[in-house]
């Protein structure tokens, strides 16, 4: 599981706790903290270099996954 939190987010302490929940139970997660970024960050794509930046990032995670998967 890939999660993208920005460091102002308002769910960010929820973000922390659901990956370590994720990592104790044995799970793959990757926790990515962003910058100074708040809730929905990605939404702002148009303006926000970081947003473009983090969308990539979950499409390359999205990639990756899927070749683990086996899916097409």
């Amino acid at each position: 599981m890939l999660i993208q939190v920005g460091s102002a987010e308002t769910l960010l302490d929820d973000s922390v706790r659901l990956a370590g929940a994720l990592g104790a139970a044995g799970d793959v997660v990757t926790l990515e903290v962003w910058p100074d970024m708040i809730h929905a960050f990605p939404l702002f794509h148009e303006q926000v270099a970081a947003a473009r930046r983090a969308i990539a990032r979950a499409g390359a995670f999205i990639r990756s996954a899927q070749g683990i998967a086996g899916a097409p």
